[in-house]
């Protein structure tokens, strides 16, 4: 909280409200922002103390440019090709005039935006913006869909551990989260079960497909979902899901020191019976 008072000072910015995890501020010209402080944290933690004011000051920056860049290019279709998705929790509430827009992920806590990827940063789409864009949102989100396709290929997703067959994307360019949404793509032989998906972060996109040889490991899942949450900035989600042609569900499970205790969802008994039939399994 010091490093980020000095910042303040070193921008002369002024702390207007502050809401918890994030600092509602005042820039140079009276123009508000909000600034979340986990993620903020996230970063700073991995560097040497002394250089925490330098390196939100440089954070602090960066939003301005990002949002000075989003009311200069407000016109959503002046930036089509810019467009892009992001997965993540609810949003920090704010002014109507910032607020971002946003639609639930179905079968999840979670939540789509979209935002216009710039080469340093990115900005999210506000309500506003879309509401001046003459077009419905279902045109920009499929718009932005079809621009994530275009940076994705099969060849982003790597088997991380072969005795599961847990895989792996992270190219590191902050859409790994949001390739979950095309999941299908990354993994054209995926099982008539669909796949487990974790995504504790936003470069982070962790699959399983569901065979009968996987079952044994779907516990992994969370296990490496719950330690990389804790430990990425920019963190997602420390739950699992089932993704199957598109529909997400969420995949219970629970850590107790040595014991994990899984819950599938009814309709993955379908798949995968269980002699006893009882729903719940204990590893």
């Amino acid at each position: 909280m010091l490093a980020f008072r000095e910042a303040l000072a070193e921008m002369k910015w002024q702390a207007k409200r502050w809401l918890g995890d994030a600092v509602e501020c005042l820039d140079e010209e009276g123009e508000e922002h909000v600034v979340g402080l986990e993620n903020l944290y996230r970063r700073a933690r991995r560097e040497e103390r002394e250089t925490w004011p330098a390196l939100i000051a440089d954070f602090l920056r960066r939003i301005h440019a990002a949002e000075k860049a989003a009311q200069i290019d407000a016109k959503l279709a002046d930036v089509a090709d810019q467009l892009m998705l992001r997965i993540g929790p609810s949003m920090i509430a704010v002014a109507d005039k910032l607020k971002v827009w946003c639609r639930p992920l179905e079968g999840t806590s979670l939540f789509v935006n979209l935002v216009i990827d710039q080469p340093d940063t990115m900005s999210y789409v506000t309500e506003e913006m879309m509401n001046t864009s003459n077009q419905p949102a279902d045109h920009w989100y499929e718009h932005a869909l079809a621009n994530l396709r275009q940076r994705t290929s099969p060849e982003n997703l790597e088997v991380v551990h072969s005795e599961s067959g847990i895989s792996l994307c992270s190219t590191g360019d902050a859409y790994d989260a949001t390739r979950s949404l095309l999941v299908e793509m990354l993994m054209p032989q995926m099982p008539d079960a669909g796949c487990l998906v974790a995504i504790p972060s936003r470069d982070e996109l962790l699959v399983l497909p569901l065979t009968a040889e996987a079952l044994p490991h779907v516990h992994l899942m969370k296990l490496l979902a719950e330690k990389n949450y804790r430990s990425a900035p920019y963190s997602v989600s420390d739950e699992v899901y089932w993704v199957r042609q598109g529909h997400w569900q969420a995949f219970p499970m629970t850590i107790r020191g040595e014991e994990i205790t899984v819950r599938p969802p009814d309709e993955f008994l379908t798949f995968f019976p269980k002699p006893n039939d009882d729903p719940e399994t204990t590893q």
